[in-house]
């Protein structure tokens, strides 16, 4: 479900961003949310989540839904990644347990914040919780990227 149209997140602060391409999965059938961690492959330098890549090189969060390659052939490959700053990540429906504010953020295969995934290590830095967030019922994790 997209969510695109959602409310203006005015705690988010973004210092750096790129555009990247986003891949289109081995069988064109992924698509990627947004406000979730994205992952270089490192066989054709897409990005994705980290199912999708195989991957743990972490390049930042994706600021907008990317349908999938099949749902949507037309649509642009390409995705806005945030890099540096204050960022909001998604916390994982279905988590167990919510990243500990002061504590480094980990994620799930998916890219999205849960206390029991994958710690995250990305430019060298540990991406640090500085707030935990309910927008509209959608709970969200506030990281500091340097």
């Amino acid at each position: 479900m997209a969510t695109n149209a959602g409310p203006v997140y005015g705690k988010q602060y973004i210092r750096y961003a790129e555009t990247f391409e986003a891949g289109v999965g081995n069988t064109n059938t992924w698509e990627m949310g947004e406000f979730r961690l994205l992952t270089l492959s490192a066989a054709d330098g897409t990005v994705g989540s980290p199912i999708d890549t195989g991957s743990t090189i972490y390049v930042g969060v994706n600021q907008s839904y990317m349908p999938s390659a099949i749902a949507s052939p037309q649509t642009a490959r390409q995705v806005t990644v945030a890099r540096s700053g204050l960022l909001l990540v998604e916390v994982a429906p279905g988590a167990a347990s919510i990243p500990a504010i002061g504590g480094q953020l980990a994620v799930n295969n998916l890219g999205q914040a849960d206390g029991g995934g994958t710690a995250v290590t990305m430019n060298g830095s540990e991406p640090q919780v500085r707030e935990i967030i309910d927008i509209a019922g959608r709970k969200m994790v506030l990281v500091s990227f340097l």
